[in-house]
């Protein structure tokens, strides 16, 4: 590749419809609409944190990126939890021996348990938004009143309602 022809399109990249040329980063406030890649619950976060920060006018159009990795990492998060919710923290685990003769399945036995993936997507998820949170200079109450969403199927519980009826 040459360089004219990488320096054409580097120039020509867009990012939600501005050119990055034009894009002035020292500017006090973030965007409030939310990218178009962000999953669900974090196209939902976004709106609110954005204001939440721009309010405080401690952060630059520069520091965009942690703030969409906030919510990109929330999105995981929360699907990692309703993972959980919906198959258990703990996963049985069979053994299936087949017949050699005609492949049906002779028996299953059960071996145990093993600990459901998902909470250790969870478990890293929750780390990463601490650290990225005290980045954007948020106090553990602000990230817990963001992480307080009500839930995006219109039901009533909030995250941390459904977390506490889910340890009872």
């Amino acid at each position: 590749m040459s360089s004219a022809f990488e320096s054409k399109h580097f120039e020509s990249f867009a990012k939600g419809g501005e050119k990055m040329s034009k894009v002035d980063l020292t500017s006090q406030n973030v965007p409030n609409q939310a990218p178009k890649w962000l999953g669900v619950y974090g196209k939902h976060l976004y709106p609110k944190l954005a204001t939440y920060l721009n309010k405080s006018n401690r952060i630059l159009r520069a520091d965009e990126y942690l703030v969409q990795q906030y919510c990109s990492t929330f999105d995981v998060y929360r699907k990692a939890y309703n993972e959980l919710i919906k198959h258990g923290i703990q996963q049985p685990i069979y053994k299936t021996s087949l017949s050699p003769v005609d492949g049906s399945v002779v028996s299953r036995d059960f071996q145990g348990y093993k600990k459901n993936p998902a909470y250790n997507m969870m478990s890293d998820a929750l780390g990463r938004m601490n650290t990225i949170g005290r980045e954007l200079g948020l106090s553990p109450k602000a990230r817990n009143q963001l992480m307080d969403l009500k839930n995006i199927n219109n039901n009533d519980k909030s995250v941390g309602q459904s977390l506490k009826e889910f340890f009872k």
